[in-house]
């Protein structure tokens, strides 16, 4: 069997809870045993299990209530039923009410096996489903690392050597310098790379929600929990947990995310059941945690568990070789996704030259849009300096010294969006981000309406 399972057996029958625990005394699996439904809910409200393989017939409850109680406290739990009174009948009625599946008395020991294994494969299924449906809410980017600086090739040499290990990386850097590509570089290199990556933007969540986004809730934990939910540590298990803009977490929740870290477990919203976790953690911060520790919003014990090794992606400003560089690389991206290969389209000298001199505030990201800004814009094949000027309002001119008014890039701006959409108002406008009306009054300002 493929990993290490936590399995209950509620049954009152004592030969039969032997048959169980002599089925995986070989196996690396835990096997608890209860011999009524009393003791098995009070077990569940402790802990949490794989597979719990249930008798019908229990001397305290209805095996069949047990059963839909179960699967509504924990639908990621797979239940077996194991029964000397199968019947065709009995055995639909148990799936209708979530057994995953129906295992007669007498078993063997391999019969229970792969029961038990197929229950595990199903859990998994539901795991993965879960996390993909995460992940379709993400952007879809890839993790490529483009670099020609001295600088950053130091920083992925220190990155090669720690991806493999479990521990821990603070990854610290302005906004837009690609600490999330960072993340995901480091958990495609590691042993868990076959498993989920899953982020968290600390900075987007909102409080009252952020402890059952991490660790889950219970249903009817709290108003508007119609059901329970996997939290992205349960998501992330085997894993990598990214924790993106750490520092916007507060004192209350960083409490938790200390305990989860330290003890490898944690506890749904409304639960007091233990879910174990094997998850490694990447944060990431665009702010001073050393500072925010000392004025007291950030837990000293938490920095120094997530500070194990730091790394500081330094801005675009301070690496000037890799601005032509992601340039090609983010023209070659999106010129290719919305022309094809065989419409590519290319930066002049002039063009590199010029984006080269801009401070790029927003470093990496500001690069990435504004090369997609221009892919669009630019009527050529060939993207020049006039092309880099109409799209980057704010860009020093190097010609003149100065920068250009406002008023002529916005003129610039409307009649060539009205060229590129062949004068079509409603795409124009929509392609501008202003409606009908606006672009009316601007083409009459400019004396672009004849």
């Amino acid at each position: 069997m493929s990993k290490y399972l936590r399995i209950l057996v509620i049954d009152d029958d004592y030969g039969v809870r032997e048959s169980c625990r002599r089925a995986f005394a070989r196996t690396e699996h835990e096997v608890e045993m209860v011999e009524n439904g009393a003791e098995g809910m009070e077990l569940l409200g402790r802990s949490t299990y794989d597979v719990i393989l249930l008798d019908l017939r229990l001397p305290d409850v209805d095996g069949m209530g047990l059963l839909r109680q179960i699967r509504e406290q924990d639908p990621g739990t797979e239940v077996i039923i194991i029964s000397g009174y199968g019947s065709v009948d009995v055995a639909v009625a148990a799936m209708k009410n979530g057994a995953f599946d129906f295992v007669p008395k007498p078993f063997t020991p391999a019969e229970l096996r792969a029961a038990v294994e197929k229950a595990h494969q199903q859990r998994d299924l539901v795991l993965e489903n879960a996390y993909l449906k995460e992940e379709l809410k993400r952007k879809n980017e890839g993790s490529d690392i483009v670099s020609r600086s001295p600088l950053m090739k130091k920083i992925l040499n220190v990155i090669t050597r720690v991806a493999p290990t479990d521990t821990t990386v603070l990854i610290t850097g302005e906004s837009g310098t690609g600490k999330g590509l960072l993340a995901k570089y480091i958990h495609q290199l590691s042993p868990r790379r076959d498993h989920p990556f899953v982020a968290v933007d600390c900075s987007t969540l909102v409080p009252t929600l952020f402890e059952s986004e991490l660790f889950g809730h219970a249903k009817g934990s709290f108003t508007g929990a119609g059901k329970s939910k996997i939290g992205k540590f349960e998501l992330s298990n085997g894993g990598t947990l990214f924790l993106d803009e750490v520092s916007n977490i507060s004192l209350e929740i960083q409490a938790k995310l200390l305990r989860a870290v330290e003890e490898r477990t944690v506890f749904k919203v409304g639960s007091n059941r233990e879910i174990r976790v094997d998850t490694r953690l990447v944060a990431a911060t665009n702010r001073s945690l050393s500072k925010a520790v000392e004025a007291g919003t950030f837990r000293e014990d938490l920095y120094y568990r997530l500070n194990v090794m730091p790394v500081n992606l330094p801005p675009l400003r301070e690496r000037p070789e890799d601005i032509p560089v992601l340039a090609e690389y983010f023209l070659e991206k999106f010129a290719g996704l919305a022309l094809g290969r065989e419409r590519r389209k290319t930066f002049t000298k002039g063009a590199l030259e010029l984006l080269s001199h801009h401070t790029w505030p927003g470093n990496v990201r500001e690069m990435e849009n504004t090369v997609q800004r221009l892919v669009i814009l630019a009527d050529d094949r060939q993207i020049e300096e006039a092309d880099i000027r109409f799209a980057m309002p704010t860009i020093k001119d190097e010609e003149r010294g100065e920068l250009m008014r406002l008023v002529d890039v916005e003129r610039m701006y409307i009649q060539k969006a009205l060229r590129k959409m062949s004068g079509q108002r409603t795409l124009t406008a929509k392609a501008l981000g202003i409606d009908r009306k606006t672009l009316r009054q601007k083409m009459r300002k400019y004396g672009l309406d004849a």
